[in-house]
């Protein structure tokens, strides 16, 4: 019983990886275009206008972009040590 379990474990774990390698772009692209729409707004209408109000959306563009980076590092170095184990 032990033994047909393990070929079934090693098989869902090579089918997570290729699940995470997969789903990887839009996990890291989405956030950093949305942190950079964030940005570009403010840049646009808050820097070059030169209105205050909206300082938020510089504050969020730059959240959303810092930690997706922070997040982003590990995350891909664990699926790239993941992919050399197998």
């Amino acid at each position: 019983m032990n033994d047909t379990t393990i070929p079934r474990k090693e098989i869902i774990q090579k089918l997570l990886l290729r699940l995470e390698l997969w789903f990887a772009p839009l996990l890291l692209l989405v956030p950093i275009i949305v942190s950079l729409i964030f940005l570009w707004e403010w840049y646009v209408k808050g820097f070059k206008i030169g209105s205050l109000s909206y300082n938020g959306e510089l504050l969020l563009g730059l959240l959303l972009l810092v930690g997706n980076l922070v997040f982003d590092i590990p995350f891909l170095r664990s699926i790239r040590m993941l992919k050399k184990k197998q």
